[in-house]
């Protein structure tokens, strides 16, 4: 007849050292408990390719936090600047957009590389540019064409600073406080 006592012993030897093996946690590796533990820190962010563009620059508004700005751009490079104040800088090749927050609100967007140039920029056009003007009344001097480089809150007041770019870098740049031009400078060929 068939006796069970030898097939037994053979299983139960390999049986209880698995057994051993799982209760000490010998044999496999456990996932740490708390996320920081055994493991290296990440990277640092790099920014996704095709998100420093002039149309994403225009989404950022003041006031907006932080976390939705990274809707838009995703991670930002940190930088604290002071108590309540940080720097967040999306680079891409020759391109960035910065902006700086203050109590976790935007209160300034910067960018450079970005947006449109024209086609035509006179000294004449410039000299028709007076300090009070409006952004529209110097639009119908300059066209349509500029890109705004600067926008924050300076003296509870919104700066900002807007250029016409031609493809050769020179330019017209115009500073405006509350909407109103208050300087004005050129890079223009004579």
């Amino acid at each position: 007849m068939f006796s069970g006592k030898p097939v037994l012993s053979k299983l139960l030897l390999p049986l209880l050292m698995i057994l051993i093996l799982s209760i000490t946690g010998c044999g496999s590796k456990k996932a740490p408990e708390n996320s920081n533990e055994g493991t290296t820190p990440a990277p640092s962010q790099t920014t996704k390719p095709g998100v420093v563009t002039y149309e994403n620059y225009l989404k950022i508004t003041l006031d907006m936090t932080y976390d939705d700005v990274k809707g838009i751009l995703g991670e930002g490079k940190k930088k604290e600047v002071k108590t309540d104040v940080i720097k967040y800088t999306w680079e891409e090749q020759d391109k960035n957009i910065v902006i700086q927050t203050n109590k976790s609100k935007v209160e300034s967007k910067t960018q450079d590389g970005l947006g449109k140039t024209t086609s035509t920029l006179t000294v004449e056009q410039f000299d028709k540019i007076t300090t009070g003007m409006t952004i529209d009344q110097v639009v119908s001097v300059l066209g349509p064409d500029y890109r705004e480089e600067t926008l924050k809150y300076s003296d509870n007041l919104i700066r900002r600073d807007v250029v016409w770019m031609l493809p050769d870098s020179t330019y017209i740049k115009v500073n405006l406080l509350d909407g109103k031009v208050i300087s004005k400078n050129n890079k223009l060929k004579k």
